[in-house]
């Protein structure tokens, strides 16, 4: 049978101190360090998670104002586009009127080139036909 003496208490009491004495001076700061460690990993994630949210909202903040401003640029892109069409229509007219105009004086100016023309034919007819009218009567 088994018999206790006293070398079973006095290792029964060594290992109780060791094991007290080991969890003070090595178990509990070690245990303290990796506590605080994963906090320290916990909060790092969450920091990162919401860092990565707030990234993803200032894109989305982004993507949208660029959105709007191209939807802005188009508008204003047609505008000019409208306006100059139309600008481009009233001059082609102002052009059309001063080239009838300046055709119809151009025409006048041919029918009074002609109307003297025709004068100074009809005075030459004359003069050469009293000229033949002499030379054949003489």
């Amino acid at each position: 049978m088994l018999s206790i003496d006293l070398t079973f208490v006095i290792v029964f009491v060594l290992v109780w101190v060791l094991v007290l004495f080991l969890s003070r001076i090595f178990f509990k700061p070690v245990s303290r360090i990796k506590e605080k460690r994963e906090s320290l990993v916990r909060e790092n994630r969450e920091a990162a998670g919401r860092a990565l949210e707030s990234y993803e909202q200032a894109l989305q903040k982004i993507e949208g104002d660029l959105n709007d401003a191209r939807l802005d640029a188009v508008k204003i892109r047609e505008t000019f586009e409208s306006e100059a069409l139309k600008e481009k229509t009233r001059l082609l007219a102002e052009l059309h009127g001063e080239s009838r105009k300046e055709i119809e004086k151009a025409r006048k100016e041919i029918d009074a080139h002609i109307d003297r023309l025709k004068a100074e034919l009809s005075a030459e007819v004359e003069r050469l036909a009293e000229k033949v009218e002499k030379k054949v009567l003489l």
